[in-house]
């Protein structure tokens, strides 16, 4: 099959409306029924395979582990000490926002259930205090960017098994890119606020105020610590880490009571629901993948960015266009599991590092979620605080601007992700 053919399948198959794991699986048949040499049985052979490795149980155990953070009470004690960290500032509860989205990172790793924590229980309170909802919407999606950089980033577990790369030098590679997001989105949260006159919302914490949510907070800032010694150091793999994790979570469930039995069988139950979702993303994806190399299709990819890009300046460039343009229509997940193989070789072979390219790769997949016209994020965000489109769209161009000048810091300086990658 053809590439346009195959763009073309692909397309149709999503503008029906179409859950893109059948996109996914619908594409993988029209390519193995269009080639007489690709074996039908092996393509579905290949759907099972793709979640049968042992790294992946790390994702169900790290999103149990952040379910059981929420409900624990340790999420209210994040939110106090973001509270009191910077509640004074101008634009308060934005950037109150911004600051729980890095410490909650460690307990969600996702973006969209990040987004989704945030719109149910600060926006409304942000509307309340005077702030238009739409910025109230942007500053929430925006921030939960943070969420798949931080660890345990699902996005950074799943490219790191696609490609073969070290998820614990992943993890750690993904730290200082996300603090730089987080200092980027407080400056342009101050900027906005100060502009249209956002009040601050309360006086400046006591240094006692603030010691006593420090240690309130410091169960959940610690869990990201563990899990990236621990594996850095070779105590556990990162699929052990997941359950180190798990159990983290439900010593805080017992040390602070403040969850009941029917509270963790929800977490049980939302967790199943997630898992299942990206294992069919991810056994659809697996077996479309085989079936595109058995045509040959990732290695004239790979071909065609190494001819196309002058450098690896240029292939930063061409791999951005693409992922954004990507993001705004299709889910992160999937983007990772078909795209990371076809673009990641073409990196290596033009001297990029592989931590490098894999840390600028996810974060431009995840920039995608807050892009019109289907950024996931966004439309999260936007249904659950029930802001119009256009609203969130209008607010959210000087924010993709800072952004994609975050994305530019990264691929011009690989010590981003290089300096605590090889720690």
């Amino acid at each position: 099959m053809s590439p346009a053919a195959l763009l073309g399948v692909f397309l149709s198959l999503t503008v029906i409306g179409l859950p893109i794991a059948f996109v996914l699986l619908g594409t993988g048949i029209a390519v193995t029924l269009s080639d007489p040499d690709i074996l039908d049985v092996a393509y579905i052979q290949n759907i099972i395979v793709g979640t049968q490795s042992f790294p992946l149980i790390a994702i169900p155990l790290f999103i149990l582990a952040g379910e059981l953070m929420n409900i624990s009470g340790i999420t209210r004690r994040l939110m106090d000490f973001a509270s009191a960290l910077t509640a004074h500032m101008i634009g308060g509860l934005a950037q109150v926002n911004i600051v729980l989205s890095m410490l909650q990172a460690g307990m969600t790793g996702s973006a969209n259930a990040e987004a989704a924590m945030h719109a149910k229980t600060l926006n409304p309170e942000m509307v309340r205090r005077g702030y238009s909802p739409a910025y109230a919407a942007i500053v929430t999606s925006a921030s939960a960017l943070i969420a798949p950089m931080i660890p345990p980033g699902i996005g950074l577990i799943l490219y790191g098994f696609v490609t073969d790369l070290s998820i614990g030098k992943l993890f750690m590679a993904g730290i200082l890119p996300g603090l730089i997001m987080t200092a980027g989105m407080m400056v342009m949260s101050h900027w906005i606020a100060k502009r249209r006159n956002y009040e601050r919302s309360t006086e400046r914490a006591s240094s006692a105020r603030l010691l006593q949510t420090f240690w309130g907070a410091v169960p959940a800032m610690l869990m990201p610590a563990i899990i990236v010694i621990g594996i850095r150091l070779g105590i556990f793999t990162a699929s052990e880490a997941g359950a180190v994790a798990v159990l983290y979570a439900l010593l805080f469930c017992a040390v602070y009571r403040e969850c009941r039995w029917r509270d963790v069988a929800e977490s049980l139950a939302s967790t199943a629901t997630t898992t299942s979702v990206i294992m069919i993303i991810l056994a659809a994806s697996t077996a479309l993948s085989w079936a595109l190399s058995f045509e040959q299709l990732p290695q004239r990819v790979a071909e065609m960015l190494v001819v196309t890009a002058a450098n690896k300046f240029m292939l930063f460039a061409i791999v951005a266009v693409l992922l954004l343009i990507a993001g705004m229509f299709v889910e992160g997940t999937a983007l990772i599991l078909i795209l990371a193989p076809m673009f990641a070789p073409a990196a290596v072979k033009l001297g990029v590092d592989p931590i490098h390219f894999g840390i600028f790769f996810v974060y431009m997949i995840h920039l995608g979620g807050i892009t019109p016209p289907v950024g996931t994020v966004m439309f999260t965000t936007c249904t659950i605080a029930r802001v119009p489109l256009q609203d969130f769209i209008r607010e959210s161009l000087p924010w993709l601007a800072m952004l994609l000048g975050i994305a530019a810091l990264i691929a011009a300086v690989p010590g981003t992700a290089t300096w605590l990658g090889y720690l």
